[in-house]
């Protein structure tokens, strides 16, 4: 209490004393002002033409009038010998004057300019020498003015300065209170900023970042707020093998590349290898550059080392709430990785092309949450040979009052936003909900996206088939040839699959080149071919030799050659040709399409006949031998 009142104290004694000579200059410089105007009114009465006499009075009249203004001892105006002109007195002392100091004068005369000083034998006067243009030559006026005038603005000064520091001592002892209770707010303060930043890279922590990015996003100065979401590649390698020290150098030489944003960027760690930046006012063209720039730095300190990340702007034209713009950057990172790492995605790339709206974005959110209900179709296979029912293949149907265009845009923007898996899960328990619903015959196929199926718990699988009804015997899986089959975790799955009963069928083979490298990994008992492949047989050798390929290959290992898209009558005709299949026994010849059966909300029931058959010119009879064709 006693720093704070001598603390107040000295301050107070300083200010004055700056005060009072701050004080003393303004009110002089005021003066000097004022006498410099009423300069320039004697300068026109000079510079009049006419009576010589007439003049010289009107010019005595203003030295009069000026010397009797409050505070004024001695006005006159001399010439540049020095010689008095026109003078007046406030009331004493004129004559003391009456002669004006010449090195002063000299020095008004030859610079042009004001000045303002004490008198040379009065300290208790202020002397102002203004210089005055006239047709003869310039004059000065002097005018002495009373230092009192200044003085009672300064005792003024002292008085209120007096009164305020006696107030400020009897305050200090409730203000050291208060500014005890202010340290401590600062103290909590420094102490929550300590927890919300990351202790090994300084950065902003998880939990500001959330709360930072809705601020910009509701308060934004700029229209366009970008989102980067960013993964350090092989960072769990990194520390398996160089160890978790240099993994920590690692972290903290990305976050020194950050150096490369802008002051209005800011960077998160939001947790491991995991990180985020929020760019106001920066598009997604120009975050790219950005990241671009961070990757070279961080390079530059450790060779090698790269990372992923994804990109997602909200702009005036398409403004993203929180979890929407979250979201795309996600799905952008995700592709990012999937593309192979060591790049930045935007979401905008991802989305040309395709209509990505925020209500259909929000609606496919919602279905992976469970909210609203998905319908399931079931398409029949047919045994193209003995025409009969062989299985169902469930296909999902999304509610009517969808923005979505189907099953097919929604797990394409599932994809882009990270969420095929999940979509994937919720389509699946739909079909088993079906299922259960009804008496099942047959087998079901069952569609699994590339995206869940290394993840997929066989397990969990078996217990939903159960409850619905359903052994792993009855259940074919179904994945494309894109289902990533060249790494370890997707074949996996499929061989626990295979050991736990259920089929394995390759859909789309011809669709790419991808096919006969999946048949090597995996033992498919089903192979399907492309709707594309099926219609240009009789026109296309290369179609006519996939089914040719695909007869042989499940020939030799046993199982079914499914034809898809079976659309025309031509087509199927063109199928149920007469092909070897060499050595082996033959394969069931299987197909599903419009032609043979559209999909519905019922399963055709099992001793149905497909009457399209009959309905063709010709056909192979089909072997009444052959009882068992499904493998």
């Amino acid at each position: 209490m006693f720093a704070v009142s001598a603390a107040m104290l000295l301050a107070g004694l300083v200010e004055f004393g700056v005060a009072r000579q701050q004080i003393v200059d303004r009110a002089l410089q005021d003066s000097l002002r004022s006498y410099q105007a009423l300069a320039t009114g004697l300068e026109e009465t000079l510079a009049r033409g006419g009576d010589p006499a007439q003049r010289d009075e009107s010019v005595s009249r203003e030295i009069e009038y000026l010397g009797h203004s409050y505070g004024t001892v001695y006005v006159g105006l001399f010439d540049a010998d020095n010689r008095l002109i026109a003078s007046a007195d406030g009331g004493a002392g004129a004559g003391d004057s009456a002669n004006s100091n010449a090195g002063r004068l000299a020095e008004v005369l030859s610079t042009g300019r004001s000045r303002v000083g004490t008198e040379a034998n009065e300290i208790g006067r202020y002397e102002f020498l203004v210089p005055v243009s006239s047709p003869g030559g310039t004059l000065v006026l002097e005018i002495d003015q009373r230092a009192d005038i200044v003085t009672e603005l300064v005792a003024d000064l002292r008085l209120r300065k007096v009164l305020g520091l006696l107030l400020a001592v009897v305050i200090a002892i409730p203000l050291s209170y208060v500014l005890g209770g202010r340290a401590l707010h600062r103290r909590q303060l420094r102490a929550q900023r300590e927890a919300d930043a990351d202790p090994l890279t300084g950065l902003a922590g998880r939990r500001p970042f959330r709360p930072a990015l809705e601020a910009v996003l509701n308060h934004r100065t700029d229209p366009t707020v970008t989102l980067a979401l960013i993964d350090l590649d092989g960072f769990k390698q990194i520390n398996d093998r160089l160890g978790h020290s240099h993994g920590d150098r690692v972290l903290h030489g990305l976050a020194a590349a950050f150096t490369e944003l802008r002051a209005s960027d800011t960077a998160f760690r939001l947790g491991g290898d995991e990180f985020a930046v929020i760019l106001p006012g920066s598009g997604e063209d120009r975050a790219v550059r950005v990241l671009e720039r961070i990757r070279t730095a961080l390079a530059g300190t450790f060779a090698g080392v790269t990372f992923s990340a994804g990109i997602a702007s909200s702009t005036p034209a398409d403004p993203s709430e929180l979890q929407e713009l979250w979201e795309r950057a996600d799905a952008a990172l995700f592709e990012a990785k999937r593309r192979g790492r060591r790049q930045s995605v935007t979401f905008g790339s991802m989305a040309a092309g395709h209509t990505v709206s925020a209500e259909k974005v929000e609606a496919l959110t919602a279905l992976v949450a469970g909210h609203g209900r998905l319908a399931v179709a079931f398409q029949p296979i047919w045994d193209l040979r003995r025409g009969m029912v062989l299985a169902h293949e469930a296909l999902l149907r999304l509610p009517k009052d969808s923005p979505i265009k189907g099953p097919q845009e929604a797990f394409d923007l599932a994809e882009r936003l990270g969420l095929a898996a999940a979509l994937d899960a919720r389509a699946r328990s739909a079909v088993l909900t079906a299922v259960k619903a009804r008496q099942w015959e047959g087998l079901l196929f069952l569609n699994l996206h590339p995206h869940a199926l290394a993840g997929l718990d066989i397990d969990d699988l078996t217990a939903g088939l159960a409850a619905a009804g359903l052994e792993p015997a009855d259940v074919v899986l179904e994945v494309t040839e894109q289902a990533g089959l060249d790494h370890a975790e997707p074949i996996r799955t499929l061989a626990g699959a295979k050991a736990r009963g259920f089929r394995l069928a390759l859909d789309d083979m011809g669709a790419s080149n991808a096919g006969l490298r999946a048949l090597t990994l995996v033992r498919f008992d089903i192979i399907k071919i492309d709707g594309e492949v099926i219609s240009r047989l009789g026109t296309d050798p290369s179609s006519a030799a996939t089914v040719a390929a695909a007869m042989t290959f499940v020939g030799q290992t046993g199982g079914w050659v499914v034809a898809e898209g079976i659309e025309e009558a031509a087509m199927l005709t063109a199928l149920l040709q007469p092909a070897g299949t060499g050595p082996g026994r033959e394969p069931v010849l299987a197909g599903q399409g419009y032609l043979l059966g559209r999909p519905g909300a019922q399963p055709v029931g099992i001793d149905t006949r497909l009457p399209v058959l009959d309905r063709l010119p010709s056909r192979e009879a089909a072997d009444e031998h052959d009882t068992d064709r499904t493998g």
